[in-house]
């Protein structure tokens, strides 16, 4: 069983409180998180926490700092998970005038991509994806490892797993800004 509240202020800042049961013999989950879409794809993402794409399992190349990028899918050669961002502070989606939103949270996992999970997963090739009609953010407190730590075959260490034996909880913020 999952809850999730929202409260909204008069500021126009939405606090998001997740909460998730837990228990033995629960499936293994990817990720604790929320996902949403925009109505329109954003230009931009800044971000306060590690740089590039970071893993639990694989986070000591990033960098702490801000950091900015288009939301894209790297040129792999077959469409997949990617784009996570580990240790975020805060982090902003916003179009070319600088409007959009503002997520904020206790060293969240954050991604802004251009596809859906299903989009990704259905396609055997980039030119398979569809266009482009908004960006799909992602914040979690929790994400799984992407193991493959001496082939791409190697499964995720068992402590880069989401935890679902136990309840959890996730808590952040946003609100949207103009530029």
């Amino acid at each position: 069983e999952t809850e999730v509240l929202y409260r909204v202020e008069s500021t126009g800042r939405m606090t998001v409180t997740a909460r998730y049961q837990g228990g033995a013999g629960r499936p293994q989950l990817p990720l604790f998180g929320l996902r949403f879409e925009t109505p329109a794809p954003v230009e931009r993402t800044r971000w306060l926490g590690l740089s590039g794409e970071t893993y639990p399992d694989r986070k000591k190349g990033g960098v702490y700092g801000w950091h900015q990028e288009a939301p894209h899918v790297p040129a792999y050669l077959v469409p997949q998970e990617c784009g996570n961002k580990v240790g975020v502070y805060s982090a902003w989606v916003t179009d070319e005038k600088g409007t959009g939103l503002l997520f904020a949270g206790d060293q969240m996992n954050f991604s802004a991509l251009p596809y859906t999970p299903h989009e990704m997963e259905c396609a055997m090739h980039p030119y398979e994806l569809p266009q482009v009609h908004y960006t799909v953010v992602r914040v979690s407190s929790q994400q799984m490892g992407v193991g493959g730590d001496d082939s791409w075959m190697s499964q995720v260490h068992p402590e880069y797993l989401v935890d679902v034996s136990g309840p959890m909880r996730f808590c952040f913020q946003f609100r949207g800004i103009t530029g």
